[in-house]
């Protein structure tokens, strides 16, 4: 800032000096300060300049920071948005793999009923498509090989007074290997034979569920009028046959009923020599 103080007149005149002289002091004077005051302004010009180039870059700078913060402001608010977006979207896709999940188990499900259908259907026709004794027993060991994947079986009736099970057709064992089972209702051991007998006393079929326990693979009740008739053996799988599942059981159950019934229809015909019962005896039968 200029100095007040330093705005005053020029000297005192000195008393002696000539008028010249004193105008030449006087000016030398006046224009000596008014220099002086000269550069004093340029100086605080200068440091105006100064100031306000601090102040316009601070300007500057305030300015940048305000866009930097609204551009930031928006890149949150579209980041907001996008992670909205990706939820909608996750959620979406869970839905998606959800149902699409649904799908494929209820599709396996009807696959797997469609399959038990048919070789129930399949089984049924092979059971009774014969009345001939050994073809109904082919008939037997076949469905059990083909559709179970069976690889050894042994087949067991009982006797009239069910204390023994005595073995009558085999498939991948010899017969004359497979000895009579005495029927014991106190047995409790977990040989083959153990788990025949209890099969053929309880009606359940038996299906062995780990590589743990020892075989037979499964065993199936005989049954003939709601008494129960024998068993069948399942010793062994083909090596392509991992294990046994429901189509398998269904199929069992399906043995279970019919196998029974298809053997005695077939040895009533063989031992009636063939001959088709005449209307007469069905009539009789019938009332």
């Amino acid at each position: 800032m200029i100095d007040k103080s330093a705005r005053a007149g020029p000297p005192v005149d000195q008393p002696n000096a000539s008028p010249a002289h004193q105008r030449d002091a006087f000016l030398n004077s006046f224009f000596r300060r008014g220099a002086e005051l000269t550069d004093e302004l340029v100086r605080e010009n200068e440091l105006y300049r100064e100031r306000i180039a601090g102040l316009e870059k601070e300007n500057t700078s305030l300015r940048t920071a305000v866009a930097s913060n609204s551009a930031i402001h928006d890149l949150l608010v579209t980041i907001e948005r996008l992670e909205s977006e990706k939820q909608r979207l996750l959620s979406t896709v869970h839905e998606h793999e959800t149902l699409s999940s649904r799908f494929r188990e209820r599709f396996h499900e009807a696959e797997t009923e469609l399959e038990s259908l048919a070789n129930l259907h399949v089984a049924t026709q092979q059971l009774h498509s014969s009345l001939q004794v050994p073809s109904v027993m082919q008939n037997i060991m076949d469905l059990l090989g083909q559709l179970v994947g069976a690889e050894s079986i042994g087949v067991y009736f009982a006797t009239t007074d069910g204390t023994e099970l005595i073995p009558i057709a085999s498939a991948g064992v010899e017969l004359s290997s497979l000895a009579t089972i005495a029927v014991n209702r106190e047995t409790v051991s977990p040989s083959t034979e153990a788990i025949l007998e209890r099969t053929y006393l309880t009606g359940q079929i038996y299906i062995r569920e780990s590589s743990v326990e020892s075989p037979p693979e499964a065993c199936v009740p005989l049954s003939f009028q709601k008494k129960a008739a024998g068993a069948i053996a399942v010793y062994s799988l083909l090596p392509q046959k991992r294990c046994l599942g429901p189509v398998d059981r269904a199929l069992f159950d399906l043995l279970d009923a019919q196998a029974t019934a298809a053997l005695v229809a077939a040895y009533a015909v063989t031992t009636g020599h063939g001959l088709t019962p005449s209307p007469e005896s069905l009539r009789k039968l019938c009332s």
